[in-house]
């Protein structure tokens, strides 16, 4: 509407006793979006419809990413639990928020996600597993979110999927009937191991299409095993998807919420003869991310630009209008996806594993859209071509044909290194770190019989190490 024809508005509707209806209306406009924010455990990209895999069962969410926009290069920069979700709530990378690796404590250097919009007058909520370590002394120990306790603060490591998306629904038909724009974050534990889905969806799975970077012997074996639990999982989730999409609609509040799905990193069931996450490969850093907005995104595009988890925390912030504080490390991407923009702030993803199978000081890596490069302390590890090698097959690194690009690649990650703060000798003194040593309990049980650099094999069996508990996380 022209500003001189909602002025002439205004003059006819305060003659005919209108006006309060009028300005109710241009309020209703103005009002920031919602934003319901939902992540799944342990769930890589190529596991969905949406992303090409033939094996999944994902119609609730395919048909989101048809409504909205896919990000085929999300990456989770340090693919594991705690320092993706310290990732997402500080908008930093783990160098610089504390938590490098599970247990290490959180100390986040900036007012984080919940906390900004909290702050812009959302009310906020929270259901599901939370895996973020705090200091003792925090004064809030949420970061934004509700007290655990309160209706809308439920942290728990419940695996069922049902019970938090349930609250979410709760507070979907409560909150929107209010004026206030809320913010609430579902944190489903599925697809993270054990892997046992919900009863009656593993049975759709008795036919399974191995991926082909899948070596003979025991990897091929775990993954036979894994993959139909793994997909049923995934399938109850999507059911439960389906089910907040639903109430958001019976609510009349899909037009004004943004919605996202995404993971915190993904599994390599048996890829490249590994398991679990912690890898700069695909299957461990690619992660779904699904964004529908209708109100200001296009639907049914795909952007193929590298997109990190520092970034979900300012691009959502763009979205809704609300302004972040300074020293985050990820960049807004909202102009790019509203499509004010065709070029990102950014073409790289940097990505970090300090305790890991490489052990300490672990890997670096960068992610652009054709290709992944990383490198240990003592020298260059991998180089793929992902658009001519999506399954990362072949290692150019020792290719005498490609060392002026590994050379160029490397000099580019030690370039990001020296920029972002991070360093080589960085090392944490708290969590799980010391099952990462070489042949510490962590590498021992993860072992399916492939190399890795620095690895010191046990003379134990595989597994017989592993701690009670210790179930990948």
């Amino acid at each position: 509407m022209e500003r001189r024809d909602f002025l002439r508005l205004m003059g006819y509707g305060a003659a005919l006793g209108m006006l309060p209806t009028l300005v109710s209306a241009q309020e209703k406009i103005a009002k920031r979006p919602n934003i319901l924010f939902v992540f799944s455990d342990m769930q890589r990209a190529y596991s969905m419809g949406c992303y090409g895999d033939k094996n999944a069962r994902t119609p609730n969410l395919d048909k989101f990413a048809k409504e909205g926009i896919r990000m085929d290069s999300a990456i989770s920069n340090t693919p594991v639990c705690c320092p993706f979700r310290a990732c997402l709530m500080s908008g930093q990378y783990a160098h610089n928020h504390g938590m490098i690796s599970n247990g290490t404590d959180f100390y986040p250097k900036v007012k984080c996600i919940a906390e900004t919009f909290r702050d812009a007058g959302y009310e906020t909520g929270y259901a599901g597993k939370w895996h973020l370590e705090f200091p003792k002394k925090a004064a809030d120990r949420r970061f934004g979110f509700p007290a655990e306790g309160t209706e809308y603060g439920k942290y728990t490591h419940e695996r069922e999927p049902v019970p938090d998306t349930e609250l979410a629904m709760k507070f979907i038909r409560e909150k929107s009937k209010a004026e206030k724009p809320w913010m609430f974050f579902v944190s489903w534990i599925m697809p993270h191991t054990p892997y046992k889905a919900s009863a009656g969806f593993a049975e759709h799975f008795s036919k399974i299409e191995i991926p082909p970077n899948v070596p003979e012997g025991a990897a091929r074996e775990h993954a036979e095993k894994a993959l139909p639990e793994y997909y049923g999982m995934i399938e109850g989730i999507d059911v439960q998807f389906g089910r907040l999409m639903q109430e958001l609609e019976k609510a009349g509040a899909a037009e004004d919420t943004i919605v996202v799905f995404t993971s915190d990193h993904g599994d390599m069931i048996g890829s490249h003869g590994y398991k679990v996450k912690r890898w700069p490969h695909e299957e461990s850093a690619r992660i779904p991310f699904l964004i529908r907005y209708p109100r200001s995104l296009p639907a049914g595009r795909t952007i193929e630009d590298p997109f990190g988890a520092p970034d979900i925390y300012p691009t959502l912030a763009g979205l809704a209008g609300v302004e972040v504080p300074k020293g985050l490390d990820g960049m807004d991407y909202s102009q790019l996806l509203i499509g004010k923009s065709d070029k990102p702030p950014r073409d790289y993803v940097y990505m970090e594993m300090h305790y890991a199978y490489v052990p300490w000081p672990g890997w670096r890596a960068i992610r652009t859209r054709d290709m992944m490069y990383a490198r240990t302390v003592d020298k260059p590890w991998l180089l793929f071509d992902l658009k001519k090698d999506p399954w990362e097959m072949k290692n150019l690194v020792d290719d005498p044909a490609q060392q002026e690009l590994v050379r160029k690649m490397d000099d580019r990650l030690q370039s990001i290194m020296k920029e972002t703060g991070d360093s080589w000798e960085l090392k944490a003194t708290s969590g799980d770190l010391e099952n990462w040593v070489p042949g510490g309990s962590k590498q021992d049980s993860q072992n399916l019989g492939h190399s890795y650099p620095g690895e010191i094999k046990s003379k134990e069996p595989a597994g017989k190490k592993k701690k009670k508990g210790d179930n990948g996380e």
